[in-house]
């Protein structure tokens, strides 16, 4: 469930910053727009911590891999193929063969982390298994206070970071797993009852997403002010608006997960569009709908339209997400049926064995 709700404010975060929301407006429909802006900033983080309380106790599986790759791939080659037929978006033959090739993987950049953190899986989980508590929760506060607290206590001066990296999410992974290796689900905070704890959570998730809106438009005072230093300071903290690294976003990122570990129940139809999220990323982050969807859409604030706006927002989310896990549910049942050709299955057998045993080359 926390996957969906992720996915969901991913899309809402990309539809008001591809669409020039946040900066088109003005007045009250700039508040309630930064307002929801911040109140997503957990989704990315939170999907890094999920991945690591489960992957932290998985075993690494190169199909798994090959797979994701197979499916950005699928995508990437139907999508700008069906755009460069119709002419619905212009094309030169080398853009074409450019979007085709993996060539603008990075829009997808969120993925290529979590490759390389699930790369990196089967090395940080035995660090995890052999290292005690100590050790392990010491390493994450390094961790924060290296890649979090100090450059935005600094203005990135003491380091560069924005929170787009594989070290954010490495040190996310381990906050996963160390909740996962200690049940922290259970154990933290043990003398409060369920409602108890997802009243503190809830609150340590509100707290910090409207701390973070305070400390923006604080931030945007400091730099209407007739001081060299305030200004400074002013600009610095603006831009951690956009910065996954921001301390309050982890704090509001790891409290709401905790909040989702209080919840018992199960319910099939949720895990299967869980297992569909991934590829609603991929869907509509892809470079030619990321740059042509948010135009075609027409989000514009003007008179008429400020007043609605945020529920032409969450009205343009919800129809996205649809559609990507349609989408979605048709691309995996055709792999379903292509992989029962015969030839197809003893091609992936051969492709996967012979990279383990390229893996095994001493």
């Amino acid at each position: 469930l926390l996957r969906i709700i992720s996915m969901f404010f991913i899309i809402v975060w990309h539809v008001i910053t591809h669409s020039g929301l946040e900066v088109n407006s003005t007045g009250a429909t700039n508040f309630f727009i930064n307002m929801l802006l911040f109140l997503s900033m957990f989704h990315v983080s939170v999907f890094m911590i999920i991945t690591g309380y489960y992957q932290s106790k998985s075993k690494f599986k190169l199909r798994k891999l090959l797979s994701l790759l197979l499916e950005i791939g699928f995508y990437n080659f139907v999508i700008n193929t069906f755009f460069y037929i119709t002419g619905i978006v212009e094309y030169t033959n080398v853009e074409y063969l450019k979007s085709i090739l993996f060539y603008n993987f990075s829009a997808l950049w969120y993925i290529q982390c979590y490759i390389i953190v699930y790369l990196l899986s089967p090395f940080l989980n035995r660090f995890i298994a052999s290292v005690d508590r100590v050790t392990l929760k010491k390493l994450i506060i390094v961790l924060l206070f290296c890649f979090s607290i100090f450059p935005f206590l600094s203005s990135s001066l003491t380091f560069d970071t924005n929170g787009f990296t594989v070290y954010q999410y490495v040190t996310l992974y381990f906050v996963g797993a160390y909740i996962r290796k200690y049940n922290l689900n259970s154990d933290f905070l043990k003398r409060f009852n369920k409602s108890q704890k997802q009243l503190i959570y809830l609150s340590i998730f509100v707290v910090s997403w409207l701390s973070n809106v305070m400390l923006y438009y604080f931030a945007n005072y400091l730099t209407q002010l007739d001081s060299n230093i305030l200004n400074y300071i002013g600009n610095s903290l603006v831009v951690y608006k956009y910065y996954y690294s921001n301390p309050l976003v982890i704090i509001q990122s790891i409290s709401l997960f905790m909040l989702f570990g209080t919840f018992k129940f199960t319910n099939r139809f949720i895990n299967y569009i869980a297992s569909l999220v991934l590829g609603v990323y991929i869907i509509h982050e892809t470079d030619v709908i990321k740059n042509n969807l948010y135009n075609w859409l027409n989000l514009s604030v003007d008179i008429e339209s400020g007043k609605i706006i945020i529920i032409k927002i969450i009205l343009f989310t919800i129809i996205i997400f649809v559609v990507c896990v349609l989408i979605e549910i048709v691309r995996k049942l055709i792999f379903k049926l292509i992989y029962k050709i015969k030839t197809v299955r003893s091609i992936d057998g051969k492709l996967v064995n012979f990279i383990d045993n390229l893996m095994k080359v001493n």
